[in-house]
């Protein structure tokens, strides 16, 4: 049973860095990602730390620096409407974070050839957060749905552009969108708005790379499997915080989607090694009902201790 955990901000602490230091330098990014994927032989190596914040930023988001090891986040969003989406400039991947994050992913492929590397890229509705923030996301969604039709197009186009950058600098995304989960998004409004848009996504990515991507959407993602399965990713989570008998179930329709079954990434806080036995245990045995699956973990803390995740790696090969 292949384990795969989750490493962003996690790596910055392999090379005893902030997430802070580690974001801002293209550098940094690569030593990082570089020496966690050396200790712990991931399948997926994604180039980013705040995986939400590099589109977002690069239109006007402000991201602090925060205190410590805590992960950047933004603290202010550059619009208020939906309608302001409408005018949005084209993706301009070859300056500022965007090219740090391309850079670095195209270097990583290189000295990891037995890894896979994933550009981390937003949902349309990750990237709609970013820029208005939920609450006037959400109101927008309600009071005039052909606006948002409209503004969300507009960012699948943005998003459109970053693909082929990606595609140009002979890397892969990797989408996350963890907003559009329930309670965040009723299954109702991700059925109207996100499916449609996620897959006129991820047929883009059919037309670039030849392949379905990876979707990353945690939280409580069972209610609204259907759908989202319907847009034919090509590898997604059974987040820790859902049902995942019953997301698996769902899956069953779907045999060529890779499912990976997450642990609690809470639980590597701690260097009681019992719960952790004990959920990986239960994980594998839910992921054995059906192939093509993986065992992993949410995001990793910073201060997990590398020796946790090397011994649940090792467990899970064992299993």
């Amino acid at each position: 049973m292949e384990f795969c955990p989750g490493i962003y901000e996690h790596a910055a602490a392999v090379i005893g860095r902030s997430p802070w230091e580690v974001s801002r330098s293209r550098d940094l990014l690569v030593e990082a990602h570089h020496a966690a994927w050396e200790l712990y032989q991931q399948r997926l190596i994604v180039t980013g730390i705040d995986v939400y914040n590099v589109e977002p930023e690069a239109l006007g988001a402000v991201v602090e620096k925060p205190s410590g090891n805590n992960v950047p986040a933004i603290s202010l969003h550059p619009f208020d409407e939906l309608a302001e989406l409408l005018d949005l400039p084209e993706a301009a991947t070859e300056t500022g974070r965007y090219a740090d994050v391309l850079h670095a992913a195209a270097e990583l492929a290189a000295a990891c050839p037995a890894a896979e590397v994933r550009v981390p890229v937003c949902g349309p509705m990750a990237f709609a957060n970013g820029l208005l923030g939920m609450e006037n996301l959400l109101i927008g969604l309600m009071e005039d749905p052909g606006l948002a039709v409209d503004a969300l197009a507009r960012l699948v186009k943005h998003q459109i552009g970053f693909l082929e950058a990606i595609h140009a600098a002979g890397v892969r995304p990797i989408f996350f969108e963890s907003g559009a989960t329930p309670p965040l998004l009723p299954v109702a409004l991700f059925e109207k708005f996100e499916a449609p848009l996620l897959a006129r996504l991820f047929d883009a990515c059919e037309a670039l790379f030849g392949e379905r991507p990876p979707c990353i959407i945690g939280g409580d993602a069972a209610p609204m499997a259907a759908p989202f399965l319907a847009t034919r990713p090509g590898y997604v989570i059974a987040p820790s915080e859902t049902d995942q008998r019953a997301f698996l179930k769902a899956t069953q329709a779907h045999p060529d989607v890779h499912v990976r079954v997450n642990l609690p990434a809470t639980l590597l806080g701690s260097n009681d090694f019992a719960p952790i036995e004990a959920a990986a245990h239960a994980a594998v045995e839910i992921a054995r009902t059906r192939e093509n699956t993986s065992l992993g973990c949410g995001v990793v803390p910073c201060e997990t201790p590398p020796e946790i995740i090397l011994r649940l790696r090792e467990l899970i090969l064992s299993l």
